[in-house]
């Protein structure tokens, strides 16, 4: 049995531990919506040149695949949230595993599609999207 000290050094520890995936996670959530941005405006850079055979729905494709990418790094990260609380909830007295239940962690984790339907996901990078394509088809008179 260990003392509680030693329990609240290991629990610290593992909270920490936990924190840093969190954090690296919603890093990675913000690296996708830069992303998105940096390769819509490059993109439309692209599609605005004189006598450029470019398509609108090309903007679609890129754009759903950081819309993905975010919604699988938030989904993550709301994951390892709720593995945290749930760490951190536990009496002291209790002894903890300071592994990270892959079970568990499935078991906290949201349907991708509910992520992609959040409106951090999905109203920043549809917003993107249609904006990039608006200016396009105004740019040629045809919006």
């Amino acid at each position: 049995m260990h003392h509680i000290p030693d329990q609240i050094a290991l629990r610290l520890g593992y909270l920490n531990i936990l924190q840093g995936i969190i954090n690296r996670l919603a890093g990675s959530a913000s690296t996708m919506k830069a992303g998105n941005v940096a390769v819509m405006t490059a993109l439309l850079a692209c599609s605005l040149g004189e006598r450029v055979q470019f398509h609108w729905a090309l903007f679609i494709v890129p754009g759903a695949l950081f819309m993905v990418f975010h919604a699988y790094f938030l989904q993550q990260e709301r994951a390892f949230i709720a593995l945290y609380n749930h760490a951190a909830d536990q009496p002291l007295a209790e002894t903890l595993g300071l592994r990270i239940d892959v079970a568990r962690l499935s078991r906290m984790r949201e349907p991708l599609w509910t992520v992609l339907c959040r409106p951090a996901v999905l109203a920043f990078h549809s917003a993107l999207v249609a904006a990039c394509i608006v200016i396009v088809l105004a740019a040629r008179g045809q919006c």
